[in-house]
């Protein structure tokens, strides 16, 4: 079960480097904030490994509500998503 959790945050850590990577020097607009929060769990965990940014550092207002938004529903999906398929009977 633990290897199964490991194995899948290293797999959107590879995802989120390879698709969603942020630089510190660009300003992002609302659609990244929707992409940054989609990848707001991998990227949080890549930024406590290496210097990967898991929130840009300019960004308009749209970026940050965006962001906000779909960091929330990604982490309240990453925690309560599963629970409901594991007693689903066919």
């Amino acid at each position: 079960m633990i290897s199964r959790i490991l194995i899948t945050i290293g797999v959107y850590c590879v995802l989120g480097k390879l698709l969603c990577d942020i630089d510190p020097g660009k300003e992002y607009t609302w659609y990244s904030g929707i992409w940054h929060g989609l990848f707001f769990v991998a990227n949080f965990v890549r930024s406590w490994f290496t210097d990967a940014l898991y929130k840009a550092e300019i960004y308009t207002t749209g970026y940050n509500v965006c962001y906000w938004i779909f960091s929330i529903w990604t982490v309240l999906g990453s925690l309560f998503g599963g629970v409901g398929n594991a007693r689903r009977r066919y």
